[in-house]
């Protein structure tokens, strides 16, 4: 029985999918105004966690992660309304067209999504591509009375639907009573949002536009995610994932806009990832810890470890992002693909070690761990349980039966995690000059272990792996 944390109730519930053997999932994609950093891929990988578990237990998917190139205006993480599309302020500040940056950003997301082995969406539609959609969810709000049209666009009007706030807490009277917001004296509430805005006032050269029954305009971002995901999944939906920060406004907006034109309940199962701190400091570009998949890339760390790392740390919980932690990482990843190694390896016995039973439990574990809502830690320690017992029985050898078993059963799990190495590796062959320099490297790092140089230990440990000698300390 697979529990999932319901960020709409607030508490784990059973997942019972809208139909059989099937999965809804839509994630809020990036907008492609800037390169993504680590923070939203933490999110995407969440999903792809989630899409890649539930592929596991034998559901199929249907996935959708929306590009947002339209509409996502510096000032939407609010309700006010307000700012300039981040898009066009890139455009400027890039002296390229608004497409142009559109484009470009998009296909670094999608070449960071490679790098990172994310499985395939079913679709990344495009928000410019699905305005005739929108516009017929603003007419369908229309007929329904809870949108008013001013001199600048068309708002939802938040009073008519009694719900808003029941997943962010953020009630119209919560609103009212602590929240600051720019005021514009066309809304009936300041608290109103858009879901069309009219190429007037400071949207007045708003590149990008549409024709309307509202005049020429754009429409506005969270009717994006309601309109696109409508037309891919249906009115409800078995998961909606995104980060934390996306909780409100967007997907409190979504939930209004969606549950009224429909006049279905719009989402079961909702999962927000938490947010992500860098060296326990908020990320951010002037405190110089901003860091993008390609970042850390050329900084020589794989794209297996940024993956690992995310997905190693429940998803709810905090994660302060370091190098340490991505050093570490590989560290795990390089121990599983040398007890890959070790198994193919192995010495052929005839008589089979109980590897089977070992499988079993392991398997049992793991998804014992992963069906309390994603709890890899849990999965993890059963992984590194079930290695620990493999390799004390391959000395005195397993069967074929049982090494094949155990590959397919590590096969079986990296098609959750995507960062095992499956080829087998031929032994490096060492000339007499640098097995001489290997051994006298091993005998300083003995001495330096000996007399507690754990500094220097380390530093000569690191120089014999660039030559490419495996390094297995006794505990």
């Amino acid at each position: 029985m697979m529990q999932i944390y319901n960020s709409l109730t607030r508490k784990k519930e059973e997942f019972k999918p809208i139909e059989e053997g099937k999965a809804r999932i839509y994630t809020c994609g990036p907008t492609v105004y800037s390169n993504a950093h680590v923070g939203n891929f933490s999110s995407f990988l969440m999903a792809d966690l989630l899409v890649r578990y539930l592929k596991y237990k034998g559901y199929e998917v249907k996935w959708i992660m929306n590009i947002t190139d339209v509409g996502h205006l510096t000032d939407d993480n609010e309700l006010s309304d307000s700012g300039e599309d981040k898009l066009e302020a890139a455009s400027k500040k890039e002296n390229k067209t608004v497409w142009e940056i559109a484009r470009y950003y998009e296909e670094l997301f999608m070449n960071d999504l490679k790098a990172l082995k994310f499985t395939p969406a079913f679709k990344y539609p495009r928000a410019t591509e699905h305005v005739n959609e929108m516009i017929d969810m603003v007419k369908e709000l229309e007929n329904k009375g809870v949108v008013y049209e001013t001199s600048d666009g068309v708002y939802f009007d938040i009073s008519k639907f009694k719900d808003y706030g029941k997943l962010s807490g953020n009630s119209l009277e919560a609103l009212q009573a602590g929240a600051r917001v720019e005021i514009n004296e066309d809304k009936r509430s300041a608290f109103d949002f858009a879901v069309w805005k009219k190429l007037t006032g400071k949207n007045e050269a708003h590149i990008m536009k549409w024709e309307s029954p509202w005049g020429t305009g754009f429409p506005g971002w969270h009717l994006e995610c309601s309109a696109m995901s409508k037309k891919y999944l249906g009115d409800t939906l078995d998961f909606h994932t995104g980060g934390e920060d996306n909780k409100f406004p967007h997907h409190e907006s979504e939930i209004a806009q969606s549950e009224t034109a429909n006049g279905e309940k719009f989402v079961n199962y909702w999962m927000h990832k938490s947010r992500v701190v860098v060296n326990n400091e908020k990320m951010s570009k002037s405190l110089g810890n901003f860091f993008t998949v390609s970042d850390l890339i050329k900084k020589g760390f794989s794209a297996d470890a940024i993956r690992f790392t995310f997905l190693s740390a429940h998803y709810r919980s905090k994660l302060n992002f370091t190098e340490e932690q991505l050093k570490e990482s590989q560290k795990a990843i390089d121990k599983f693909n040398d007890f890959i190694q070790a198994v193919y390896n192995s010495v052929i016995s005839e008589k089979e070690a109980g590897i089977l039973e070992d499988v079993k439990i392991a398997k049992d574990q793991f998804e014992k761990g992963m069906d309390d809502d994603l709890n890899m830690s849990v999965a993890l320690a059963s992984l590194y349980g079930f290695i620990k017992t493999v390799r004390k029985k391959l000395d005195t050898g397993i069967s074929q039966y049982e090494k094949d078993l155990v590959i397919n059963f590590m096969k079986t799990l990296n098609s959750i995690f995507e960062v095992l190495d499956f080829e087998l590796k031929k032994e490096k062959e060492f000339s007499g000059e640098e097995q001489n320099r290997i051994s006298e490297l091993i005998e300083m790092r003995n001495k330096s272990r000996s007399e507690k140089n754990w500094a220097e230990a380390d530093r000569i440990r690191d120089e014999l792996i660039k030559m490419g000698v495996k390094i297995a300390d006794k505990k």
